[in-house]
């Protein structure tokens, strides 16, 4: 009774697709299909909600400490403006970045000094902290705060000294030419579980221009953004502010890696959607032979007075019906595999990143293109067999009847 209120077509389609009796390697090539697009559909879904946490958490370690925009004016009253000019920007502080040598006993290692103000510290740089205190640098002349990386490279620790050699500047003396250098005390280590602990150490920044001496002759400021992504399109935006002499963005210095990120997500998508097509087409072969067995009843059905069309959709509600279960089932399994994931990981003792949880991210809107790609690639596969029911000829089916 549910379905008499459906038009004829799907009555008989989905009536076809729940029968079983009589045909059972037809059942196992359409339970195969739909199987297909069941474990398709799921691993899609859990793939992209773990990429999609890679590219967030590491947007988070990566860009939470390197500027967005890092933008250079002759004129410092300038930086104040921009917040009020731009809705996207949410921060803009003093910065200063020098390429530099550290020098413990025994080691020698390149880093990138930053220069920073302890009351502007971007939140996930302050959450980073593992020992010390970020007054530190303020309170004690010439601290500095190393990258956990880093500090086992120096085989130093908090209290310990290091000496800061700059790569450019310096001056002559009796014993010749020598690069600006000074000792500083290791104040506390910084862990942000990225490539960076290995390359950058922070210090206080009137200590950094203390240390260059004015090496950078315009004014440089670490703009912040609500989204990061966003840097690109605001860039050009920015520059064209009067006064502002430069502007570049964190793709200048980690832009292939990003890039290398969306690279991997493109590929693995295409991958599974291939997965996923493969299992679509499994309907071909299904409806095909279901075509071939119900040509009889195709026969009556047209000399009955039912049109192409409708016939049409008899066998393709029949395949979709088939689809949308496959893809409804896999898309809810992927969520709910994602959603305990790493929970379902440590169960079976699994450790893809030793003492790291996977990061996930389930984007509901990711998910619908997931259901409507799946759905899409069926819809392409039910076309040729519902095609060639449609060309059957009732006179010759029917002549020997």
């Amino acid at each position: 009774m549910k379905n008499l209120s459906l038009p004829l077509f799907a009555r008989i389609g989905l009536r076809y697709s729940q029968s079983r009796r009589g045909r059972g390697f037809l059942s196992f090539i359409t339970l195969f299909s739909v199987t297909g697009i069941f474990l398709g559909v799921l691993a899609l879904t859990v793939v992209s909600s773990v990429m999609n946490g890679f590219e967030a958490s590491l947007k988070q370690r990566v860009l939470g400490v390197i500027p967005h925009l890092l933008v250079s004016t002759e004129q410092p009253e300038l930086a104040a403006d921009l917040p009020k000019e731009f809705d996207q920007i949410t921060q803009v502080t003093p910065h200063l970045q020098l390429e530099a040598l550290a020098q413990s006993p025994g080691e020698l290692t390149p880093l990138l000094l930053q220069g920073i103000e302890p009351a502007a510290i971007p939140e996930f740089l302050q959450q980073s902290l593992l020992v010390g205190d970020w007054q530190q640098l303020a309170d004690k002349p010439y601290s500095v705060m190393l990258g956990v990386g880093l500090a086992d490279q120096l085989k130093v620790g908090p209290g310990q000294q290091i000496r800061l050699i700059l790569a450019q500047g310096g001056s002559f003396t009796p014993m010749g030419w020598m690069p600006r250098q000074r000792l500083f005390n290791v104040a506390g280590l910084v862990s942000t579980g990225s490539e960076l602990d290995n390359s950058v150490a922070l210090v206080h920044l009137p200590d950094l221009k203390k240390l260059s001496a004015g090496q950078q002759q315009s004014s440089q400021w670490r703009v912040t953004l609500q989204e990061p992504f966003d840097a690109p399109a605001l860039e050009p935006l920015v520059a064209s502010v009067p006064g502002v002499t430069a502007v570049t963005d964190w793709r200048d210095s980690h832009g292939k890696l990003f890039a290398a990120v969306a690279m991997e997500k493109s590929m693995m998508w295409l991958m599974l959607l291939l997965i996923i097509a493969v299992a679509a087409f499994n309907i071909v072969s299904a409806l095909a032979m279901m075509v071939t067995e119900k040509q009889r009843e195709v026969a009556i059905l047209k000399t009955q007075g039912m049109t192409d069309s409708q016939l049409f959709m008899v066998f393709a509600v029949q395949g979709m019906n088939n689809g949308l279960l496959g893809t409804l089932t896999g898309a809810v399994a992927g969520v709910l595999l994602t959603w305990q994931l790493n929970t379902l990981l440590s169960v079976l003792g699994i450790q893809v990143i030793a003492g790291v949880a996977l990061p996930t991210d389930i984007q509901p809107l990711q998910i619908l293109t997931i259901v409507l790609a799946a759905l899409g690639l069926t819809a392409l596969a039910v076309i040729y067999p519902a095609w060639r029911a449609v060309r059957v000829q009732p006179a010759e089916v029917l002549r020997d009847e």
